[in-house]
């Protein structure tokens, strides 16, 4: 059977699976509420594969092995240990607590949680429009896509990448819009256990790599001696110990307070079910992280320099039969599609909840089911306006690539993004002491952390710290420490019994 068919026929079993399964998901949403977190009947294990495969993008599948590939083990160290670290411990420390105080005041996005937490609309309306910069992860997902599927489909070249940007784009946009949690919590599990087996047949493929001769490490140093190191010092982002492990290890712990991450934790009922989905995601996730080696097998079985970018198509077409190659691309398309449903839902869900019913004037009397339909809609209507946006940025960076990847570009605003939301969520949980106004200074220090370095540095200021500056995740780092500084100050002194945040209910 020739290539071309092979693909084609897999393409369309997933395109099928996908459509019966908005159909179901379509028949549970009925308001804002089904839309955002499910119908709440989804069981434990099917939202821990959900979790897994939204945090496991095509990032970690394509995108984070070709940094493996270029920096060698220092990026390997940084992103699938420290970093890796950093998520579990996250995921285990915030999740129940997270879903305890959810469930008390209704919470849809995290947004909404921090406004709630706080009584601070305020709060809840800035963190709706900071959101906005999850756009910048649909960017990287929309262009890894479209680089796996060029090569899967043979063609080349900016423009039709481009083209397979757009088509990506309107076929995940329209069943997430139309299925909402239920289809998305479904499909992101089915896509997990294709993920999990395409996991295990990547790092397959190279394990004779770790005893012929006198190893992989040895192999991969002989190119390069810098690739064997704790840290490369010629590389961007792994250039010290502080930047391998301390910034990738505190961007890990913090990267879970994403939207379409830690509000997975509402869709659950109680501990037994936490207990449960956390298993299950911790198994899948440290199979995923796994995959990030296979940047070290192409470093030493492609002939050719290849940007970082495409590394794992061309290590993929080079290694495996046209069958495999399908099957694996629908794995890699599925690590991709999962992540950006999530995005998606969350976005919808915030343009719905945490600005068009943050910012309306109540009618008296109207409808709460109309009002939770048009919010529904706007929401929708929203995104694909969003979704406009991001297909245009994904082109741009397909031609001009922020520092050698789109990763870098993604990088920037989702950092910034949990950057910000750490503090409060962590404070909301565990230092109910802290009021809102000290928790406002908090959030404010943190994204001036990050953010006026960067700046610095783009105007070109000569400063020592900024040589760092080029790293998210160092801006991410300096970002988390200015504000738990500034929390941690002004916990020594007295505050208003007033200004402090009310305390958690447990169950």
């Amino acid at each position: 059977m020739e290539h071309s068919t092979i693909v084609w026929i897999g393409l369309s079993a997933y395109v099928a699976v996908t459509l019966w399964l908005t159909v179901q998901g379509m028949r549970r949403t009925s308001d804002l509420a089904s839309f955002a977190v499910g119908s709440g009947n989804i069981g434990p294990v099917w939202v821990g594969l959900s979790l897994t495969a939204q945090l496991t993008s095509v990032a970690t599948f394509v995108v984070n092995p070709g940094l493996v590939y270029q920096y060698g083990l220092a990026a390997l160290l940084g992103y699938g240990v420290a970093a890796g670290a950093g998520i579990m411990l996250g995921l285990v420390i915030l999740s129940n607590r997270f879903r305890l105080v959810g469930s008390k005041v209704k919470a849809l996005t995290i947004p909404q949680w921090i406004g709630a937490r706080y009584e601070s609309p305020g709060l809840r309306v800035f963190f709706a429009l900071l959101s906005l910069s999850l756009m910048s992860f649909i960017v990287l997902i929309a262009v890894a896509l479209a680089l796996t599927l060029g090569s899967l489909l043979q063609v080349q070249g900016v423009s039709a990448y481009s083209w397979l940007v757009v088509v990506v784009m309107a076929f995940v946009f329209s069943y997430t819009l139309v299925g909402g949690a239920n289809t998305s919590t479904y499909t992101n599990a089915i896509q997990a256990s294709i993920m999990l087996v395409v996991a295990l047949i990547l790092i397959g493929s190279g394990l004779p790599l770790l005893w012929k001769g006198e190893g992989l490490l040895s192999a991969v140093g002989a190119i390069d001696p810098q690739l064997t190191g704790l840290t490369n010092p010629a590389s961007l982002y792994f250039r010290n110990l502080f930047e391998v492990f301390f910034c990738n290890f505190l961007v890990g712990l913090a990267i879970v307070c994403q939207p379409h991450i830690l509000a997975k934790s509402l869709m659950l009922k109680d501990d037994r079910q936490v207990k449960e989905y956390l298993a299950t995601a911790v198994v899948a996730g440290t199979i995923f992280l796994l995959v990030l080696v296979v940047g070290l097998y192409a470093r030493v079985t492609l002939t050719q320099v290849v940007p970082m970018d495409r590394v794992i198509p061309t290590y993929i077409a080079a290694t495996f039969s046209s069958p495999v190659q399908v099957l694996i691309a629908i794995g890699l398309l599925c690590a991709g599609i999962s992540t950006l449903e999530g995005l998606l839902l969350a976005l919808s869900a915030i343009f719905s909840s945490d600005l068009f019913l943050a910012l309306r004037t109540p009618v008296p009397g109207e409808d709460p089911q109309t009002v939770s339909r048009r919010a529904l809609n706007f929401g929708r209507t929203a995104l694909v306006l969003a979704g406009l946006v991001c297909i245009g940025l994904a082109w741009y960076q397909l031609a001009n690539p922020t520092g050698g990847s789109v990763a870098i570009f993604a990088q920037y605003g989702v950092y910034l993004l949990f950057t910000a939301t750490f503090l409060p969520i962590c404070c909301g949980l565990f230092v109910p002491q802290a009021g809102r106004g000290l928790v406002t200074a908090g959030i404010a220090a943190s994204v001036a952390g990050y953010a006026l370095p960067a700046v610095a540095r783009a105007l070109g200021l000569d400063l020592p710290f900024l040589n760092l500056a080029n790293n998210p995740a160092v801006l991410a780092t300096w970002g988390i420490l200015a504000g738990w500084s500034v929390v941690g100050l002004g916990l020594l002194v007295p505050q208003p019994a007033a200004e402090l945040a009310p305390v958690p209910v447990a169950d």
